[in-house]
């Protein structure tokens, strides 16, 4: 069961802070990609959505007790299931926008083969002003009372978590 943490990175002009509405831990964040299958390496056909509201019921095994998703291998009809761990995420900043932790997930017989970036995050701009965005597109920008924002070169990658 490898634990996965989700890294973003961007470059921002002239925005202070980007991260969920709530925090790292917004419950109205989904997180959409493919799954593999690990044992029989099966890809599903369309992305899977999982969320930290979302519980789904346990496959009769005590450790998938926290389950945010679980499927069924169309290969080899072994479950699969992947829980997300809050309390690992921090916001990209102008100081720190290289590789920041978002979502920290477990991994119970699938893994991720495609992310996609479909969650709306905020924005504060070095006016203090609340600005949502959607970021599907991987770049933002807009003149706002004046000033030049931008968001470009929006990343995520998954790494391995050893904490």
């Amino acid at each position: 069961m490898p634990k996965l943490m989700l890294v973003v990175s961007a470059e921002l002009k002239n925005i202070v802070i980007l991260q969920p509405e709530d925090g790292s831990d917004d419950e109205k964040i989904n997180y959409y990609f493919k799954l593999e299958c690990e044992h029989c390496g099966w890809v599903c056909e369309n992305e899977a959505c999982v969320s930290i509201n979302v519980k789904e019921k346990p496959t009769g095994n005590r450790r998938n007790d926290n389950l945010n998703l679980s499927r069924k291998c169309h290969g080899c009809e072994r479950y699969g299931g992947i829980s997300l761990i809050p309390g690992h995420g921090a916001p990209l900043s102008q100081n720190h926008c290289t590789e920041v932790d978002l979502m920290l997930f477990n991994y119970d017989g699938l893994l991720h083969v495609e992310y996609s970036f479909n969650v709306f995050l905020y924005f504060f701009q070095t006016s203090g002003r609340k600005i949502h965005v959607d970021l599907a597109m991987g770049e933002y920008t807009d003149v706002i009372d004046g000033v030049e924002v931008s968001i470009s070169k929006l990343k995520a990658k998954f790494v391995l978590y050893w904490g």
